[in-house]
C-alpha cells in the first residue's frame, strides 16, 4: 500500500478520550435492551431512562466506534440539497415535516448538551452549501426556493464568512458542530446515573421471541432478557424478509484532519459541485484543525481509496495551503430510497423489536428527535413523526447497485506488499488473500458471514466492505462492523 501521511484513525476517535465499561458478565432482565453505542442508541437509551424505563445499553466494540466516531459532526438540517428533491417527490408538508424533525433533533441535542453541561466543543454555526464553478447555481436556487416554501431560515448569499472563492452559495442559519464522541461519554455518565447498565465488547448475536419478552444471546455466555429491543446499528443486525438488504444503499466517504496557524470558526462547509468536498474547523487543545472529507462512493465498489485521500489532499493544499494532514478514514452509512432514516418497529405488527437505521449520511441532528420517536413508540405516547419516519412507509422505486468483482487467481502471492490484498476463486467462490504488517498472509472466503453475498476490498483503510448492506472487516476476517456477526471463513487454496 503507498503511504499516506498521517494515522489511519478518526480524528474524534483519537481526541475523544476514552471511557470503560465492563463486557456482559451475567444474565440480566431489563424493561429494554438497546444494540448500538453510537448517537441513536445511545441517546435511545438516555431517552428511555429518563422515561423510566430500566435499559440495557449494549455495544460490540467501543462506543462510537461506528459512523458516529466518523463523521464530520455537523448537526444540521442542511443535508447538501434535499428539500426541492423532496417537495417533488414527496410534496411540501413531507419536506416540511422533515426539515422540523432535524431542527427538533438539533434542538433536543442542544438542550441536553446544556442540560448536563456536557464538555463537546458545541458551537452554534451557519451551514453553507456552496458551488465555486457556478454550474449549480440553478440548483441552489430551487433549494433556497424550497427553504422559502418549508419555513427555513436561510437562503442565497453571493459571499461566506471565509477567505474561499465562492460563485453562489446557500446558507442556512443557527445550525451546529460538536465533538461526537465527547458527546456520547458525557450522554453515557447520565445513562449511568439512571440506572442504565452499560456494556461494551459484548456482541448481541440472536434473539427468541416469547409472548411476553425477549431473550437475546451475545458473544458471552450470558442472555438479556428483555420486554423490546431497539437496533440501532449501523444495519440492523436482524433482517427480516431481506427488506434492508434490498432496500438500503450502503455508501463511503472519506475523510481527513489537517494541522492548521489558523482557526476555521466561521461556518460548516459542503459543495454541490463534483467532486464534492466537505470541511470545518476543530481544535485538538489550542491547535486548530481543519477536517476535510468528500469523495462518497457505494461501499465496496473497488475504486482505489488512496486516490480517495489524495485527490481530498491536494484540495486542502491548493484551497488552504495545508500540507501537514495528522489522519484519515472512511466514514460508512446507509441511503435509504427516499433519504429519509427508518425509525420503528423493525417490520409490520412487531412490537418487540425497532429498529434505528437508514440516515443517509446526515443523522446526528435527526438522532435526537429519533430516540425521542423510539421512546414514545415503546411507551405508548404519541409522536408526530411517526409515519414520517416509519420502515413500513412507501418508497420510491430505486435498483440497488451491485458489483461483481473476479479477479483470478494469480501466482503473485509472494510478491504482496504488507497491507495489500488480492481477489481470487476457490472452487469457483470468491476468496482473499491479504498480506498482514507481519508478513503473514491470510486466505479467506470473501462471502459476507451475514447473507453469503462477496465483499470487496478497501486498501486505504485495508479492509473487507461489504456491498450489499455495509458489514466490514478486518484483511485478516474479523468483524470490524455489523451486522455480520461472525469473522470472514479462513481457507487454506493449496
Amino acid at each position: 500500500m503507498s503511504h499516506i501521511q498521517g494515522t489511519q484513525h478518526s480524528f474524534w476517535k483519537t481526541t475523544g478520550g476514552g471511557v470503560s465499561y465492563p463486557k456482559l458478565a451475567e444474565d440480566i432482565e431489563v424493561d429494554t435492551a438497546v444494540i448500538g453505542g453510537g448517537i441513536s442508541g445511545v441517546l435511545a437509551a438516555y431517552c428511555l431512562a429518563k422515561a423510566g424505563q430500566s435499559v440495557a445499553l449494549v455495544e460490540a466494540r467501543e462506543f462510537g466506534a461506528g459512523s458516529t466516531g466518523g463523521t464530520t459532526a455537523k448537526l444540521s438540517a442542511q443535508h447538501q440539497l434535499i428539500y426541492h428533491e423532496m417537495i417533488g417527490r414527496d410534496g411540501a408538508d413531507t419536506a416540511k415535516q422533515y426539515y422540523e424533525a432535524n431542527e427538533d433533533g438539533l434542538g433536543f441535542i442542544r438542550s441536553v448538551v446544556k442540560e448536563h453541561s456536557i464538555d463537546c466543543d458545541f458551537s452554534d454555526m451557519d451551514s453553507y452549501v456552496f458551488s465555486q464553478d457556478g454550474s449549480h447555481s440553478d440548483s441552489l436556487r430551487n433549494e433556497a426556493d424550497a427553504y422559502r416554501q418549508i419555513g427555513a431560515d436561510g437562503g442565497l448569499t453571493d459571499s461566506i464568512p471565509l477567505d474561499f472563492n465562492v460563485a453562489s452559495a446557500l446558507v442556512l442559519r443557527d445550525q451546529a458542530e460538536f465533538h461526537p464522541v465527547r458527546f456520547l461519554h458525557g450522554v453515557l455518565k447520565e445513562i449511568h446515573k439512571l440506572g442504565g447498565r452499560i456494556y461494551q465488547h459484548t456482541r448481541y448475536m440472536d434473539k427468541a421471541y416469547h409472548s411476553d419478552h425477549l431473550t437475546l444471546t451475545t458473544d458471552t455466555p450470558y442472555t438479556i432478557t428483555c420486554k423490546q429491543a431497539v437496533l440501532a446499528t449501523l444495519f440492523p443486525v436482524e433482517d427480516p424478509h431481506s427488506f434492508y438488504s434490498n432496500t438500503l444503499k450502503p455508501m463511503t466517504s472519506h475523510l481527513t484532519a489537517f494541522k492548521s496557524d489558523k482557526a476555521f470558526d466561521k461556518g460548516m462547509y459542503i459543495s454541490d459541485d463534483d467532486p464534492k468536498r466537505t470541511f470545518r474547523g476543530a481544535h485538538d487543545g489550542d491547535q486548530p484543525i481543519l477536517i476535510v472529507g468528500g469523495d462518497t462512493h457505494p461501499t465496496g465498489n473497488d475504486t482505489s481509496t488512496i486516490d480517495h485521500y489524495e485527490s481530498i489532499r491536494e484540495f486542502a493544499k491548493a484551497e488552504f495551503g495545508l500540507t501537514e494532514m495528522l489522519a484519515y478514514w472512511s466514514e460508512h452509512d446507509l441511503m435509504t430510497p427516499d433519504r429519509r432514516p427508518f425509525i420503528g418497529p423493525i417490520e409490520e405488527g412487531d412490537d418487540k423489536m425497532y429498529v434505528m437505521t437508514g440516515y443517509s449520511k446526515w443523522g446526528l441532528a435527526i438522532s435526537g428527535t429519533a430516540a425521542q420517536l423510539i421512546t414514545d413508540l415503546i411507551t405508548g405516547q404519541p409522536n408526530k413523526y411517526k409515519e414520517l419516519l416509519s420502515p413500513q412507509r412507501r418508497q420510491p422505486d430505486e435498483e440497488q447497485e451491485k458489483t461483481d468483482s473476479e479477479p483470478s487467481l494469480s501466482e503473485l502471492a509472494d510478491r504482496l506488499h504488507n497491507g495489500q490484498a488480492k481477489k481470487f476463486k476457490q472452487d469457483g467462490e470468491p476468496a482473499g488473500m491479504y498480506k498482514d504488517h507481519n508478513s503473514t498472509i491470510h486466505y479467506v472466503d470473501l462471502s459476507c458471514t451475514h447473507l453469503g453475498c462477496e465483499v470487496s476490498w478497501n486498501d486505504g483503510d485495508e479492509t473487507w466492505d461489504r456491498p450489499c448492506h455495509g458489514s466490514v472487516f478486518k484483511g485478516s476476517g474479523e468483524v470490524i462492523a455489523g451486522p455480520a456477526k461472525e469473522p470472514l471463513k479462513g481457507i487454506n487454496p493449496f
